[in-house]
């Protein structure tokens, strides 16, 4: 499955390109050298068996995903005319889409076909002279703009840079509009482990050399939506719609708090407590505190970390919490045997910010499963958290769960608002007039040998290094585990100079 992890990494971009990360990684963005590189922690990779889920019907603007197995969220794209179906990892905290491109031989074997310019009547290369949407090309091959970006753990991937139709919105409110995409023709290791086929960044800020805009720059840009969007996470599946503004009946409904930087999704975090008792760290460690959605898990710095794992491992409901331990392969994931009603006992964890409400998080949501309900009632729960090993907060996809979470570019501002996200449409959002994604160009899957996970049809995971994502829970038990680097995919492509955030694995 993806999970995050840091460790200190220097990125070496070779080339100019939008940030493309998945997963979380320290917040101390510090210059590397010339200023134009910068250095962030990378993410670790887990993986565990599989598990197909109960299937239901596809929900409108629907994203697909889960912690144990994948550890990301991803919504199926259509691009190009006609369209193709890409399945794009949500990601918060960088802003290039990027896709294999179907040229490449040194792909991994993803979700769905690889994306193919020549075969869409829109695409168009983008050019090295003068490119579009106020873009930046250093890196050039016969007039065709290029991305690449290198990482010391020896991944690489490197592409072409194309403008096409992304599909939004269903019948009558259905439209089109241009988009840019990398077009990957080149990646290495991690990066081929992943099962989805890409990342759709949706940051705050144009990021990396390419200075690409995110889809709804573009949107906004073109006058088609307002400047918002809301993202809402359930389990093992939820919503992404853009644009649109807060419903009037519903505004007392939601839990405002301001952004404090332009760069990212950044709150003013000031205390976490546990069942109401501070943590009494300084805030300061605490300065930096972003939502990312490229992220798994919550990841603390390691005074606050050591005092919530402290808690879950001393202070479980059925008295010694050793006598449920579920040993995993990393030794710093801490899981025990437990009830639904076990799980629930345990402390809420409170995050306290300088605006706006505490946001409460249940035992369910800084916590995660990782093996099904027994007949006995009892299924495996981990902490949903890690050390950061240094200052900073990554509010990672676990700890947004069973929320719809709106971000209003143009105030500045986020909000928060309980909600069933495994139920809920475009029509459920609190933002109204709202578009979204469309999956209409949707396939049948190239054949291959498949493996069903929730509502999706998956194909077994191709090419790659390290753990391989479709095996089974015997075979994961001896398998060698990844470098503490951890995956490349869905965040952690498509960088040219900066830092990103390797996603968890």
């Amino acid at each position: 499955m993806r999970s995050s992890r840091p460790t200190w990494l220097l990125l070496h971009a070779t080339a100019l390109a939008g940030v493309g990360r998945a997963g979380a990684g320290n917040l101390q963005f510090l210059p590397a050298g010339n200023g134009s590189e910068w250095r962030r922690e990378p993410l670790r990779e887990r993986a565990y068996g599989w598990e197909a889920s109960a299937r239901g019907r596809r929900l409108a603007a629907g994203v697909s995903g889960n912690l144990e197995t994948l550890g990301y969220y991803a919504a199926d794209v259509c691009i190009g005319s006609p369209g193709s179906l890409h399945q794009l990892i949500i990601d918060t905290g960088s802003s290039m889409t990027a896709v294999p491109c179907a040229t490449c031989t040194k792909c991994g074997r993803h979700k769905n076909p690889k994306y193919d310019p020549h075969h869409s009547a829109t695409a168009q290369p983008l050019k090295c002279k003068s490119p579009p949407y106020r873009m930046r090309c250093s890196r050039c091959e016969a007039n065709h703009c290029g991305y690449a970006v290198s990482y010391t753990e020896g991944s690489q991937i490197r592409g072409a840079v194309y403008t096409d139709e992304v599909h939004f919105g269903d019948g009558g409110a259905a439209f089109t509009e241009r988009m840019v995409i990398g077009c990957q023709t080149y990646e290495t290791g991690l990066f081929k482990g992943q099962i989805a086929d890409g990342i759709m960044g949706i940051s705050a800020t144009r990021s990396g050399g390419l200075a690409s805009p995110t889809p709804i720059d573009r949107l906004v840009e073109e006058g088609r939506i307002q400047n918002t969007f809301a993202f809402c996470l359930s389990d093992r599946k939820g919503m992404l719609v853009l644009g649109g503004a807060v419903r009037a009946s519903r505004a007392h409904e939601v839990n405002w708090m301001p952004l404090r930087e332009q760069k990212f999704y950044a709150l003013s975090l000031r205390d976490i407590q546990i069942g109401g008792r501070s943590f009494g760290v300084d805030r300061r460690q605490y300065h930096s505190t972003i939502i990312d959605t490229g992220t798994t898990f919550l990841y603390l710095p390691p005074a606050a970390y050591r005092q919530l794992r402290d808690s879950f491992t001393r202070s479980c409901p059925w008295g010694n919490c050793l006598s449920r331990k579920h040993r995993t392969r990393y030794n710093d994931e801490y899981c025990y045997a437990m009830t639904d009603a076990e799980r629930d006992a345990f402390a809420p964890l409170s995050l306290v910010f300088d605006h706006g409400d505490p946001l409460e998080l249940t035992p369910r949501e800084y916590t995660y499963q990782i093996k099904s309900t027994s007949p006995q009632g009892m299924a495996v729960r981990c902490l949903a958290s890690f050390d950061n090993r240094h200052a900073g907060v990554v509010l990672g996809a676990a700890v947004l769960r069973n929320r719809e979470v709106i971000l209003d570019r143009t105030s500045r501002r986020v909000g928060f608002v309980r909600a069933d996200c495994a139920a809920m449409e475009p029509s459920d959002s609190i933002l109204e007039n709202n578009t979204y994604l469309s999956n209409g160009c949707r396939r049948k899957s190239a054949t291959g040998s498949r493996r069903v996970l929730g509502e999706e049809t998956l194909p077994e995971v191709g090419e790659g290094e390290g753990v391989e994502v479709g095996v089974s829970a015997p075979e994961l038990g001896a398998a060698t585990r990844p470098g503490p680097w951890g995956l490349a995919s869905a965040a952690a492509v498509l960088a040219a100079a900066v830092g990103v955030r390797l996603r968890r694995a």
